[in-house]
């Protein structure tokens, strides 16, 4: 592939290094641009669509190309090489390229991006984004839909998220009885526990029953039932016995969500509920005192107990 051997906006002149007039109007058509508030990417798209050329016959610009072009100090005239901009033009562009790069300091190892779920919009259901930008006076953070056609904004703080997480799973904790068991329906057993249960019974119908090979084919009966139970129903049953295992938390406990929590949901009013991976969604508090999950029960998904 061919490489330019001079920065953008230089050609050689009877073996001098000169500037290329054409190519130093593109530079500082960049640089107005930039500090004008077009990103680079906005700025690459419109030289392409230009036809505006890198090299003779190559287009191509993108971030990176416009990114050293606006980092390098030869364009202020270090040897040998004429200059292009001026020192206050390039001061410039270095700070608005240190105030657009707002997630530089940004320690990703935090608990907000650990969480490792979707995080779905109210409107549509779409998944939706954190963004943050230190320049927002009130709240930096931002949770926007990456539907096109949505775009709903919700302005949240990290520490308020975790701290509402938190709060809702403490609400689990407190009552893990609000997770609800699907009740089980009649079912017809599977040929492994049908056939264990007739041959416990030809066992219980001789006179002279072995006790211990009487008492294994039981432990097996059990065995299998348990394995035959509906995926529903054991995956409500683990998780109630998470919550109710688990010390209340203090702060965002990142192992107990990654545990029992599937997704988290934004509601209008910009609160919160977490979808456990029974697919029950514990939320914020109704008026009347009852949570979502309570709701949720009232109509028809009610909760037989662990028998």
């Amino acid at each position: 592939m061919k490489l330019r051997t001079l920065p953008y906006g230089y050609q050689f002149t009877d073996g001098v290094v000169a500037v290329h007039p054409q190519e130093r109007n593109t530079v500082t058509e960049i640089c107005k641009a930039y500090l004008g508030g077009k990103s680079l990417l906005k700025i690459a798209e419109h030289l392409n669509t230009n036809g505006v050329e890198y090299m003779p016959g190559v287009t191509g610009w993108n971030k990176a190309r416009l990114k050293r072009i606006i980092e390098d100090e030869r364009y202020l005239g270090r040897e040998p090489y004429p200059a292009i901009l001026e020192q206050k033009t390039y001061d410039a562009l270095q700070t608005v390229k240190s105030e657009r790069n707002t997630q530089k300091h940004c320690d990703r190892s935090t608990d907000i991006f650990q969480l490792g779920v979707p995080v779905k919009c109210p409107l549509c259901g779409c998944e939706m984004r954190r963004r943050s930008d230190s320049r927002l006076k009130s709240v930096e953070q931002r949770w926007i839909c990456q539907n096109p056609a949505c775009k709903k904004l919700i302005a949240k703080s990290d520490e308020k998220l975790l701290g509402e997480i938190t709060e809702l799973l403490n609400r689990t904790i407190s009552a893990p009885e609000m997770i609800r068991i699907p009740i089980a329906t009649d079912r017809e057993l599977c040929a492994e526990v049908r056939k264990l249960d007739n041959e416990i019974g030809r066992m219980l119908e001789g006179f002279h029953a072995d006790k211990d090979a009487l008492r294994k084919a039981m432990l097996r009966r059990v065995s299998e039932a348990y394995l035959d139970i509906p995926n529903e129903i054991y995956t409500a049953k683990r998780l109630r016995a998470v919550f109710a295992n688990a010390e209340p938390l203090s702060n965002f406990s990142a192992d107990l969500f990654h545990r029992t929590v599937k997704a988290i949901r934004f509601h209008g009013d910009g609160t919160i509920g977490i979808l456990l991976i029974n697919d029950q969604e514990i939320g914020k508090e109704k008026p009347n005192g009852n949570n979502d999950s309570d709701t949720a029960a009232e109509n028809g998904s009610a909760d037989p107990g662990d028998g």
